[in-house]
This record gives C-alpha cells, sequence and structure tokens, in this order.
C-alpha cells in the first residue's frame, strides 16, 4: 500500500450510498458546504480540502484522508469543525474507493450544459477513469440532493442500468416509427 501510486488532490471525498464521491470544484464554489449538507442527510465523510488518493492493485483508486485534517471540515464563518464530535464516528469513514467525480463549477450564462447524460464523461487519476459528471452552481440549486441522485444513478449504471441511454433507443424508435407515417 505504501509503494502505491499515489497523489494529492484538492477537494472533499465522500461516502454517498456507498458511492465514494470525489466533489472537486475552484476554491470557494461550494464543496465543502456541499459535503456538510450531505453529511446533515446522513453520508460519510473521508477528507475535506486535501484528499490522498492511491492506485489500488485491483485498478481501483481509493481515496483517504492526511492525518493532520482527519475527520476536520473547514466551513468558511464557522472555522475548522470535527465532524466525528459533531456527528459522532458513523459519520467518518477512513478511506473509500472513488467510483465518481463531481466537478462543481460557478454557473455560467450561455454556456451549453448536457441535459440528457447520454455522453459520459470521464476524469482521469493516476491513470484512471472515473466517471464525472459537472454541476453548475448557482443559488436555488441543492447541490447535495443533485450529487445523492448522481450516486445512486451511478449505482445503476454500475449494475448496467443506464436511464439515459435507454430514453435515448425509445426516443430513436418513437422517431422513427413517425418517420414511416409523413407523407
Amino acid at each position: 500500500r505504501k509503494l502505491a501510486p499515489s497523489v494529492l488532490m484538492h477537494g472533499v471525498l465522500l461516502d454517498v450510498f456507498a458511492i465514494g464521491v470525489l466533489i472537486l470544484g475552484e476554491s470557494g464554489v461550494g464543496k465543502s458546504e456541499t459535503a456538510l449538507e450531505l453529511l446533515q442527510r446522513g453520508h460519510r465523510l473521508v477528507s475535506d480540502d486535501i484528499v490522498q488518493i492511491r492506485h489500488a492493485r485491483d485498478e481501483r483508486l481509493v481515496g483517504t484522508s492526511p492525518d493532520l485534517t482527519k475527520h476536520h471540515i473547514e466551513i468558511r464563518g464557522l472555522g475548522i469543525l470535527n465532524i466525528r464530535q459533531l456527528y459522532g464516528a458513523s459519520a467518518i469513514v477512513d478511506e473509500m474507493a472513488i467510483d465518481m467525480v463531481v466537478q462543481l463549477e460557478s454557473w455560467r450564462e450561455g454556456h451549453n450544459y448536457d441535459r440528457l447524460g447520454v455522453d459520459e464523461e470521464h476524469f482521469e487519476i493516476l491513470g484512471l477513469a472515473v466517471p464525472r459528471v459537472l454541476v453548475p452552481v448557482r443559488p436555488g440549486r441543492n447541490i447535495a440532493i443533485i450529487i445523492e441522485v448522481g450516486a445512486m444513478n451511478q449505482r445503476l449504471k454500475n449494475m448496467g442500468v443506464n436511464a439515459a441511454t435507454e430514453f435515448s433507443h425509445r426516443l430513436d424508435a418513437v422517431l422513427l416509427e413517425g418517420s414511416k407515417y409523413k407523407p
């Protein structure tokens, strides 16, 4: 384990419905605040701010927290919080496989954000591709719920169920059928 390839990344790693979710984004975009909301909703913290990621021998990426910041989260305006003390031992986990990356970015007016989810994007870490979703942040959007649903959807994809692809196939069939009846 100690000799495995590893990297430090700026982000937050959580266990959301047994899916390892690595939240990335610019400083101040709301990664830690979103993590705090997810903790309130019963999910578990692995690491805030700095995530140690290693390439495990079974072609997985596993994230942990540096000892200095383990069990802690920093919230602007509140400071450093000890999640284990605030929420109990069930709110933290020492390591987690990384199953998906959620990239948070400030909403860009006029940007064409993915609305179908058919084209899967990936984020490369230590030579391994991890499914990635880009989530635009703006007032009024509940990012924690979006991440929860994204984690549940990733679990379905891991089991071979892809709602966006299934919908696209049904739509193609309807359009094909409809084109047969045009004069």
